[in-house]
């Protein structure tokens, strides 16, 4: 997640294409946190196709309730949401990672509160990118030994239960980074990659004996090395969205032949939970502040590669993969500060970029069943790509 921050991801529940997969579902998204103060949301959310919002809620050690400040906030996002469901992402900062029995107990019981209180919630993302140190600490024991995906496997077998206890229809999803970089004694960024994450997290749940799954989705952030990174690109070491097959296979390798099923089998999928395509604001430019720091940002619209066809191409994708179940944009609108990200289909300003028609379109697409898989095999090759579904 590119931001520590309250965040909001609207989502819509999308049909396969008879063509690739019958019967799939795809979840489209986009990420904002606008809901909680934006009136009027939902037509916005209406008139792109989008029917499901996603929240994101602070933990601290010990809260095992919300505040009166996480009510009035979770309140307001109904309110604004109005009839549309809301999906929830409760994590705190790196420090606070709940390592304990009485820490997860905590946190667990924290989450079912929010769902007693609110029906529309229905799915919980359980923390934030756990692989990395930025979100969760410690990564490592002092011996360099691993930690981290073993305490994160624990979390979720008991959100699992506590979630599904007394709400047995949500949605109990992960969260985890595209990139790590698997060093105990690194300068920044102590990591785990996916890969490595992955596998000791399977590792932890095959020595638990657990005779329950833990997740219902696989959530996996996907964001590429720069926003005109074609999404087909694969990788040696991240996971994009073109290392899909690579993602099964480490996800097969970790819980094949466990309670825990793997993406594609029985509900379980893969969902992209976020991704963009940083474009610049010239045209709008008023409206932000300090610099651009991104050097590879893209135009809206009429580029060699542009934020218009990257969003087509990327949901296409998700869609034609069959393992997968959602794909969610960050963001709605802009952030106003540049130093942030700017890869909504809105400016800052609420007016729509001439990416907005493109990404309407493609949602209308795959809504409609009108998805062509072959049609994206051949334009992929046709770009020097590996289609890899």
């Amino acid at each position: 997640m590119k931001r520590f921050a309250l965040v909001l991801t609207v989502v819509l529940a999308l049909s396969g294409a008879a063509s690739a997969t019958a019967g799939r579902n795809l979840v489209v998204g986009v990420n904002d946190d606008a809901v909680k103060s934006r009136e009027g949301i939902s037509s916005v959310a209406n008139a792109l196709g989008l029917g499901y919002y996603r929240v994101t809620q602070r933990w601290q050690p010990g809260q095992t309730q919300p505040s009166p400040s996480d009510t009035a906030a979770l309140n307001a996002a109904v309110q604004n949401a109005g009839s549309q469901k809301l999906l929830l992402n409760v994590f705190g900062t790196a420090s606070a990672a709940p390592r304990t029995a009485p820490q997860r107990a905590a946190y667990c019981g924290f989450v079912s509160s929010l769902l007693d209180r609110y029906p529309q919630i229905t799915a919980v993302n359980v923390w934030n990118e756990a692989n990395l140190s930025y979100f969760w600490k410690p990564q490592f024991n002092r011996n360099g030994s691993s930690a981290a995906p073993a305490a994160y496997g624990a979390l979720l077998a008991r959100c699992y239960d506590t979630i599904k206890s007394g709400h047995p229809s949500v949605r109990v999803i992960t969260s985890i980074s595209p990139r790590g970089n698997d060093n105990p004694r690194a300068r920044s960024n102590i990591s785990h990659s996916a890969k490595n994450f992955i596998g000791k997290m399977g590792q932890a749940y095959r020595r638990s004996h657990r005779r329950a799954r833990s997740f219902d989705n696989w959530g996996q952030n996907i964001y590429g090395s720069s926003s005109s990174e074609r999404p087909w690109v694969r990788h040696r070491g991240d996971i994009g969205q073109g290392d899909y097959q690579r993602l099964l296979s480490y996800l097969k390798s970790a819980f094949g032949g466990t309670r825990q099923p793997i993406p594609g089998q029985k509900d379980v999928r893969i969902w992209y939970l976020e991704d963009g395509f940083q474009t610049g604001v010239a045209a709008k430019g008023s409206y932000y502040d300090n610099s651009e720091t991104d050097r590879a940002v893209v135009a809206p619209l009429g580029g060699r590669v542009d934020q218009a066809s990257q969003l087509t191409d990327a949901i296409r994708l998700a869609y034609c993969q069959p393992a997968v179940g959602g794909f969610f944009n960050f963001l709605l609108v802009d952030e106003t500060n540049l130093r942030g990200w700017q890869s909504g289909v809105m400016f800052a300003d609420w007016t729509p970029k001439p990416s907005y028609q493109a990404f309407q379109r493609v949602v209308a697409e795959a809504n409609s069943r009108r998805v062509d898989c072959a049609k994206l095999k051949t334009r992929i090759k046709k770009l020097g790509g590996r289609p890899g579904f």
